[in-house]
């Protein structure tokens, strides 16, 4: 049997450990003791035991094109998509579609002179954005890369078709994927 004292301190380790992460990454991390159990590395130097994330939906309930109300409907998307995209509705990001700004922007006009109000991510329980579709991560949270583009434009004609997900996470604009 261990003593608490040596719990205490092989925690204190780990965390001095891991403070290296934390300053590149900024997020939780979670860590696996010797004994198999796992404990959550919060950015600001606390841990708790891993619980695991919990979501008040039944994920067995989706079914190829069976859309949940709360995502965007109209395409065809089959199962582990879904799942995704409710992961993702729960931990609260959304995506916001790119738009035509200038009048000869349209969907697949590759006009380089056209201009384009940029798509974006954006979790509305962190207030943080993404540039790129957020990434699954081994503690099961999707984080994203942090820069906002929201309020931005380019050049370029029009941009890459929607990916199914970001489909299901916006509430309107776009070409259907």
């Amino acid at each position: 049997m261990i003593h608490k004292n040596v719990i205490k301190k092989l925690l204190l380790a780990i965390l001095v450990l891991c403070s290296y992460q934390f300053s590149v990454y900024g997020q939780e991390q979670i860590v696996s003791l010797p004994n198999g159990k796992k404990i959550v590395l919060y950015p600001d130097k606390t841990w708790d035991y891993y619980k695991g994330i919990s979501y008040d939906f039944d994920f067995s309930s989706l079914k190829d094109n069976q859309i949940p109300a709360f995502l965007r409907q109209g395409i065809k998307v089959d199962k582990s998509t879904l799942v995704i995209a409710v992961e993702m509705h729960f931990q609260g990001w959304s995506y916001t579609m790119p738009r035509p700004k200038s009048s000869q922007a349209r969907w697949g006009n590759g006009d380089g002179r056209t201009t384009w109000w940029k798509g974006y991510w954006y979790n509305s329980k962190t207030q943080k954005y993404s540039r790129t579709t957020p990434q699954k991560q081994t503690n099961g949270y999707y984080y994203g890369d942090g820069q906002n583009d929201a309020g931005y434009w380019r050049n370029g004609g029009s941009p890459r078709r929607p990916s199914k997900t970001d489909w299901l996470l916006s509430a309107s604009g776009g070409i259907k994927p």
